[in-house]
């Protein structure tokens, strides 16, 4: 008997000690949006932009993509503390090696970089990370079906020359600013 104790204990130690105690970001995203220091919405993606302006490429690349989370602290004086011990987390987090860097951007007191999950050809999430001293911190997980990378920086790039009609996303850049809430 004392040697079926003894294996259980030992199997029970290894069973314990092989566990991956890092949490994931799709863990942490359920855990954080409730909290009411956080702003979490799920976008879907005929928000994202009119489909009318973009042509065809752009829509096949758009149609890979199933939702958009997004998950951020708008900046107020009582909350840096938590904004730093969240900005810590989040950092852990895209250290795992699943998640692959894809760009950085950093300008001024803000900061962005881009992670993606998946291989080069089929990607099955990108993780858009950005701080701002004044604004605050969020985090954005595009999920989908193989997605290409060079394809949605594409799309990215083109959203940031103006290239496409945003203007379904107004009203939720809105509610990001801290005044609004």
């Amino acid at each position: 008997m004392k040697i079926f104790e003894r294996t259980l204990l030992f199997c029970s130690v290894l069973l314990i000690l092989s566990c991956n105690n890092n949490q994931s970001l799709q863990e942490y995203y359920v855990e954080n949006q409730g909290d009411k220091e956080f702003v979490a919405m799920d976008v879907p993606t005929s928000l994202f932009a009119n489909a009318e302006s973009l042509n065809e490429d752009q829509k096949k690349t758009l149609e890979t993509v199933k939702k958009i989370n997004i998950l951020a602290i708008p900046m107020k004086e009582e909350n840096q503390t938590k904004i730093d011990a969240e900005k810590a987390k989040i950092t852990s987090i895209l250290k795992d090696e699943k998640y692959q860097l894809l760009m950085k951007y950093g300008g001024g007191n803000s900061k962005m970089e881009v992670y993606f999950t998946g291989s080069d050809e089929a990607v099955d999430e990108i993780i858009v990370y950005g701080e701002d001293e004044t604004k605050g911190m969020g985090i954005a997980r595009v999920l989908g079906d193989n997605m290409n990378p060079s394809d949605i920086l594409q799309l990215v790039r083109s959203l940031q020359k103006g290239e496409i009609d945003m203007s379904g996303l107004e009203g939720m850049t809105k509610m990001l600013s801290s005044e609004q809430l």
